[in-house]
């Protein structure tokens, strides 16, 4: 069970990003692949590889629409966890569990991961293996290194791609994944391939696209590896106490789990919290209508995993549901509909004219527009949830 690599990627990467610039959407897309394999040779990767993996290669006009589309809609927190915690997941994930019992038993007592969240990981990312991607990793990592703005990581991820094929001689039309690099079970990018995945198998090769042993053992070891640690989940729905200060409902607040447990805050259902001092968060993803979740220390390497919140707590409660527990007690609001990010964008420009936003208007409801969002709730005598209610948006908007 050794890691595929030795190379410390992160120092890889900070060589790589010191080095020669890349070129962007503006350069010579062949000029870019020998600037990239410059690097990969300086990296002991064989120039027979790079070669070859780059003979003939063109640009993937479909990686680059696909990362160039903007969704039009931000998925609210009933629309996101609903598609993504289906009945028919957490089903298939009970089975796949049960199958597996004996190998996710042992990457237990090693790693310290619980087997509901390694299950978890793979149904959200592949749907247990039902889909994986079809695009060649090469020729996709390439393009976005060369022909988008996030030069700097997309060829690192190249370069640690063609680590993969010089040191397990696998062929470029075989390393196969999402448009943007994404590989086998649990769609590992490449750096995170060189850097956590092990051979569990034995057979000398790490192959997270048809070995489970290898994928579910590299899922663990990259957990542990980003600061999963046994003992309390990574979320839990709770309830909160009457009168309950909605502004200390933010993930930038953390007190000890007793803390919250003396404020009067439970577990869903009337349970008491757990008796920990490890440092916790309460968030709203629905605003005060909808269910409340404490964040322990875990949601943060969930989060490595995937920087979506909505991402993390549908692991969460999928690992949950996988394990027997139940399911999300309180029923997001019934109103809470989309906004187009049109809309996030006037919103983000009117609290901004108001002293309350200072960033950019991405048409993002990220941290820091929900911040300001509290601020203007609290300004104007609304629930300073930091969620974008109809009745906030209206009130914004008449401003």
């Amino acid at each position: 069970m050794t890691p595929f690599s030795k190379v410390t990627i992160l120092a890889a990467t900070t060589a790589f990003l010191a080095g020669p610039a890349f070129a962007n959407s503006g350069g010579d897309f062949r000029d870019c692949l020998q600037t990239i394999k410059a690097e990969a040779v300086r990296q002991k990767v064989p120039a027979a590889v790079a070669d070859k993996a780059f003979q003939g290669l063109t640009p993937d006009q479909k990686v680059i629409d696909l990362d160039g589309r903007q969704p039009e809609f931000s998925l609210t927190y009933a629309k996101y966890v609903g598609g993504t915690v289906s009945p028919d997941r957490i089903v298939k994930g009970q089975q796949r569990m049960a199958q597996h019992r004996t190998l996710l038993d042992a990457l237990q007592a090693e790693y310290g991961v619980p087997p509901q969240y390694i299950m978890a990981f793979w149904g959200i990312e592949t749907n247990y293996g039902g889909f994986m991607g079809d695009f060649r990793v090469v020729r996709s990592v390439a393009t976005l290194a060369c022909m988008t703005k996030r030069t700097a990581f997309f060829s690192n991820e190249t370069v640690q791609a063609l680590h993969i094929l010089s040191m397990y001689h696998m062929t470029s039309d075989q390393m196969r994944g999402s448009w943007a690099g994404a590989m086998g079970n649990m769609q590992f990018m490449p750096s995170t391939f060189t850097k956590w995945a092990v051979d569990r198998d034995g057979n000398g090769k790490i192959d997270i696209w048809n070995s489970l042993p290898d994928a579910f053992a590299s899922a663990a070891n990259f957990l542990r590896g980003i600061g999963f640690k046994p003992g309390l989940p990574s979320s839990e729905e709770v309830m909160l106490p009457s009168g309950f200060a909605l502004d200390q409902a933010d993930s930038t607040v953390e007190k000890p789990v007793r803390a919250w447990t003396a404020l009067g805050v439970k577990k869903a259902g009337g349970g008491a919290l757990p008796a920990s001092d490890e440092p916790s968060s309460i968030i709203l993803p629905a605003g005060f209508r909808g269910p409340a979740f404490i964040l322990y220390p875990n949601f943060k390497a969930v989060m490595t995993w995937n920087r979506s919140t909505l991402y993390a707590l549908s692991v969460g409660i999928l690992a949950r549901q996988i394990a027997g527990g139940p399911g999300v007690m309180q029923a997001p609001p019934s109103d809470d509909e989309p906004l187009s990010r049109n809309t996030v964008i006037d919103i983000q420009n009117r609290l901004a004219k108001l002293g309350l936003y200072k960033d950019d208007s991405d048409g993002l409801l990220g941290p820091k527009t929900r911040s300001a969002l509290r601020l203007f709730q609290q300004q104007s005598s609304l629930p300073a949830d930091g969620h974008p209610s109809a009745e906030t948006v209206k009130r914004l908007q008449s401003r």
